[in-house]
């Protein structure tokens, strides 16, 4: 069992979810928790976890700050603890991946890092050191207009050596393909060879699967870097076999509010087929967001009003503006908070209960903004709803309990987030033709080419 403990460390709450639901998939108590900057890693005060996931919210700071934070995280790591150390990365690369790892490589004493991006049922992939979003070169790709954290450069070794200092190597596809012991033989060439970080191709699970094996037969365990994907096999190997997790917890949700606030054009496009299915919609105007004048504060606490009115009868969406923010980057950040703000006040004024409540939140800083908001002390990871989109509970704060889905921004198909609202309601034990969420939900699923209203 100490065997099994890892303790993974993301820069966005999103990011951690859906790494960290790899190994709640595989019957390990995984429990994700803010860092509040107290300035070492807060494990005296956790409970036992087979799997404790940290968000450091370092994804779109400078990368001095960010090294410094992983430094202060770490001091006092006890290997015993966590044999498994994972740093989670975003899979298209967004982030100071190069100087996080360098801080945790130096506050560990760990010789050497394998990162291995790859999340090939996202549809990103690692081929011959050029990282691929849905087949084409991530600089190519929206992550390159990223407002936080743009990418701009698709080869991820020129990427890194901007980012640190440390000595890179690479292992391409064809070797990674010639099973574990060929790699290992690879692996033990680039370590003789002085490399710290080894960046592995991969293009499907079974190439994932043969990177963990390496790393997890070796005597110490190697810093493992990489997304979901990644994360995914090193559960596997832990718990191998079927696993038989016990049955959901059936809980009825009479409200499911949506939250969309990504700037993402996937995200944009599965709320409008959950909007078309008539899900009352609200969104947060431009004019809103960055002014704290009388008309934009009335304007927030009306808003705020209508979309609590709203969620009290049922269920909603609230979402932001769909053009592309055009200010600066201070004034963009301020998206998340006041996404938060108007959410708040719309759960005072709607009066619901935590347990009749699920909250839908799409994107890292808008859910990170929310939950701030709720004053939560973890979140519990339950599973997945799809891929990707993960289920979990919040533990301690006044919402205690609260059921919570989060979705990385550019993750899932057009009909994600009607499929998450059906699955949901489904629990709840209300779906049947009569039910009005369910026919708005159905009217939703339906392709634009054979609805009847001919939209």
């Amino acid at each position: 069992m100490e065997k099994k403990r890892c303790l993974l460390i993301a820069d966005d709450l999103t990011g951690g979810a859906d790494a960290g639901v790899q190994f709640a998939k595989r019957g390990l108590k995984t429990l994700l928790v803010p860092f509040r900057g107290e300035g070492s890693l807060p494990l005296a005060a956790q409970p036992a976890q087979d799997v404790l996931v940290i968000n450091t919210i370092t994804r779109g700071l400078p990368a001095a700050e960010a090294f410094d934070i992983l430094s202060g995280l770490l001091k006092g790591f006890d290997p015993k603890r966590f044999p498994i150390l994972y740093k989670k990365i975003d899979s298209t690369l967004r982030g100071n991946i190069g100087s996080e790892i360098d801080a945790i490589l130096r506050q560990t004493n760990l010789t050497i890092c394998f990162l291995a991006p790859s999340y090939p049922e996202q549809g990103r992939v690692l081929v011959g050191g050029i990282m691929l979003v849905g087949g084409k070169p991530l600089a190519l790709t929206e992550a390159a207009r990223d407002a936080a954290s743009p990418v701009q450069e698709s080869h991820i070794c020129k990427l890194l050596a901007n980012q640190t200092s440390l000595s890179i190597g690479t292992i391409d596809l064809t070797h990674v393909a010639s099973g574990k012991e060929a790699l290992r033989r690879v692996v033990e060439r680039e370590q003789r060879a002085g490399r710290r970080i080894i960046i592995f191709d991969a293009i499907n699970r079974q190439d994932l699967a043969t990177i963990a094996e390496v790393a997890l037969s070796m005597e110490t365990v190697p810093l493992l870097a990489g997304s979901a994907g990644l994360a995914g096999e090193v559960a596997r190997i832990l718990v191998p076999g079927q696993v038989k997790i016990g049955p959901e917890r059936q809980r009825t949700f009479r409200h499911v509010l949506i939250i969309g606030g990504s700037a993402s054009a996937v995200t944009h496009v599965q709320l409008q087929r959950l909007q078309d299915g008539g899900l009352p919609s609200f969104e947060l105007p431009k004019s809103l967001v960055s002014e704290d004048g009388g008309t934009e504060i009335e304007g927030r606490r009306k808003l705020a009003r209508l979309l609590g009115s709203a969620l009290a009868d049922g269920s909603a969406i609230f979402r932001t503006f769909t053009e592309r923010w055009t200010g600066n980057g201070n004034e963009g950040a301020d998206i998340p908070r006041r996404i938060a703000g108007v959410t708040l006040a719309a759960l005072q004024q709607a009066r619901i209960d935590a347990c009749d409540l699920a909250l839908i939140l799409t994107g890292g800083d808008t859910a990170l903004g929310v939950l701030q908001l709720l004053d939560y002390e973890g979140i519990e990871l339950e599973g997945e709803l799809l891929e990707g989109i993960v289920r979990g509970n919040l533990q301690g704060g006044p919402w205690d309990g609260l059921t919570i889905v989060t979705k990385a921004g550019a993750f899932g198909k057009e009909d994600a987030l009607v499929r998450i609202a059906e699955r949901l309601e489904a629990v709840a034990g209300k779906a049947g033709k009569g039910d009005p969420l369910h026919n708005k939900l159905w009217d939703a699923r339906q392709p634009k080419r054979v609805r009847e209203d001919g939209r």
